[in-house]
């Protein structure tokens, strides 16, 4: 029987709050209407609509009066009162569509929906220490959040906006229609605690799945059967490692098997979501990249990886169930937390960047070996690519080079982070790098003027352009970087005067010739302006008055062939 009472405006209000009453403001006349509040009593919101209605000489006001109607399931009213120029004129967005992916309250098992539900009730699920999935799968706790009044409107406004601000439709209208499916979850959630048959008793869990199997439409059950279960357990981390001790209980026929593995697949998927329970699966690391570690191995199927062996138990557990193929959606939320971690800003290895590039480096080796649905190669090439990004930083890099042992080694640094690297802005970035560490006067009074022999300096710089060469940069940073090494090196032949003192020196001019033509084809000159000038000179004094007296000598065809064979080959179409 449903009860009435009167209102102090004078209307008739069902028991349950079935009549409020909402006002709207419009501030001017390019605004749009907007929400202000929805009051149980009619004086109170019309006295808000004038006070409003005083503030805003310009704006419009508007009070609508809205009954819930038990047979469309819906809100249906009109206003009561307007005020302002806009007051007799209906908003465009009554003709923007503001439907909801949910229509029903058993929508709200859907995977996106109990995602929805995760995010915007974040705060009560942890409080209570649940998953979505065991919101929706027991009564009991679908009335404790219908009473938590804050909590769920919260969340309803939270998706309002979300939806208002995807569609362009108003926040009231999403509002009205989530309120309208909640209170719908709610009285079905009742009707349910009042009707719903008890489960069978069963000697273990595995013969309850038996027998739940055996009823037909097992689906409901089966998840009402695990949230009772996991109602036992204290909070999220006991509640993991409980779901994997039911794994350990299914039974053995393989559709009863499967059945039960599917829906605590779903359970132990959402718990997941959750840091306590993720931290019953990990554990504690010495820093993230630890937990990264563990995480790999975990979704690799490695049981027995020694990521693991620092772990709790459960992740062994867990991870022999991934090697099985067992528990899809458990993995693929292994590996959205792994792609989580590898967009996060924060550092895998705090305490030294070159370590972190080094761990970087191994674990997109080891991810992308085991690439496929949850782990996409793009995902992960888009995750690396953004890591690496913040390893370039200036503070980041000037870490990675402290300490290096002179300008060589600062080089040689960079190019390690090369090779650990991804994305061509990160190459490109990298690569200016280089060019500015090369054009610094430390860097040049080293190959200029530091320790050991000039061909040793000269011969380490070559080294290093063979590895710029050598790297993946874009075309055109590669080709700066291979001049700007050059440049260097004739900079430093020019200091020197290494091959003018080989082009002035009292040997033989074939000697001298052999001399020139070896320092510029083995690798001890850098490529391009230094190799072609002592290439020259070895042709200058090839051709100088002593050189063809000496090559015209009997004795000369071994010189002369040893200079032939150290020539750099001829163009294609080059003349003879």
């Amino acid at each position: 029987m449903i009860e009435f009472a009167s209102t102090p405006g004078g209307e008739l209000a069902m028991t349950g709050a079935d009549i409020h009453f909402e006002v709207f403001v419009k501030k001017h006349r390019k605004a749009s209407w907007s929400l202000v509040e929805a009051l149980h009593d009619r004086e109170a919101a019309l006295k808000l609509a004038r006070t409003l209605k005083d503030s805003l000489p310009e704006g419009s006001v508007r009070v609508v009066r809205e009954v819930w109607s038990a047979q469309e399931s819906a809100f249906r009213g009109g206003p009561i009162f307007e005020a302002g120029p806009e007051r007799f004129e209906q908003g465009a967005s009554t003709e923007v569509d503001a439907s909801l992916p949910c229509v029903t309250p058993s929508d709200f098992f859907g995977a996106s929906a109990r995602d929805t539900i995760r995010r915007v009730l974040s705060g009560w699920l942890e409080r209570r220490q649940i998953c979505p999935l065991e919101l929706l799968s027991r009564p009991d706790l679908m009335e404790d959040l219908d009473g938590s009044e804050t909590d769920l409107q919260h969340a309803v406004q939270k998706v309002a906006i979300a939806r208002a601000q995807s569609s362009g439709a108003p926040v009231q209208t999403f509002m009205k229609q989530l309120n309208a499916l909640v209170e719908r979850a709610a009285a079905d959630a009742r009707r349910e605690a009042a009707t719903a048959k008890a489960l069978p008793k069963a000697r273990d869990f595995a013969d309850l799945i038996e027998k739940i199997l055996d009823e037909g439409g097992p689906e409901k059950r089966m998840r009402r059967a695990i949230a009772e279960r996991l109602g036992e357990a204290a909070d999220l981390r006991a509640k993991t490692t409980l779901v994997l001790d039911m794994l350990d209980e299914l039974p053995a026929r393989p559709e009863a098997r499967d059945f039960a593995l599917k829906q605590a697949d779903a359970f132990l998927a959402e718990f997941l979501t959750f840091e306590p329970a993720l931290g019953a699966i990990t554990g504690k690391g010495d820093d993230t990249g630890v937990i990264v570690e563990r995480l790999t191995s975990l979704y690799e199927g490695r049981a027995d990886h020694a990521d693991l062996a620092g772990a709790p138990a459960p992740a062994r557990r867990l991870a022999a169930r991934f090697a099985a193929g067992e528990l899809p959606d458990s993995r693929g939320e292994v590996a959205s937390t792994i792609l989580t971690h590898l967009r996060s800003p924060k550092r895998l290895r705090p305490e030294s960047v070159m370590a972190e590039i080094e761990l970087s480096r191994q674990l997109a080796q080891r991810l992308i070996r085991v690439s496929g649905p949850d782990l996409h190669p793009t995902a992960l090439v888009d995750a690396f690519t953004c890591r690496s990004a913040r390893l370039l930083s200036p503070e980041a890099v000037d870490e990675a080079l402290q300490g290096a042992n002179g300008a060589p080694e600062l080089l040689e640094r960079l190019f390690a982070m090369e090779d650990n690297i991804v994305g061509e802005a990160n190459k490109k970035k990298l690569a200016a790098y280089v060019r500015a560490r090369l054009k610094t006067s430390a860097t040049e009074t080293w190959f200029l003027r530091g320790p050991g022999q000039p061909l040793e300096r000269l011969s380490r710089l070559t080294r290093l352009q063979a590895r710029a060469l050598k790297g993946a940069f874009p075309a055109a940073d590669k080709a700066e970087l291979a001049d700007a090494f050059d440049a260097l090196g004739l900079q430093t032949l020019d200091e020197t005067k290494v091959l003018s003192r080989i082009e002035a020196s009292e040997q033989s001019a074939l000697d001298r010739t052999i001399a020139l033509l070896k320092l510029a084809s083995s690798g001890v000159l850098p490529v391009g302006r230094c190799r072609q000038d002592a290439q020259a000179r070895a042709m200058r004094v090839l051709a100088s008055q002593m050189g063809r007296k000496e090559s015209a000598q009997p004795d000369a065809s071994a010189k002369l062939s040893a200079i032939k064979e150290l020539l750099p080959p001829r163009e294609p179409g080059a003349a003879a």
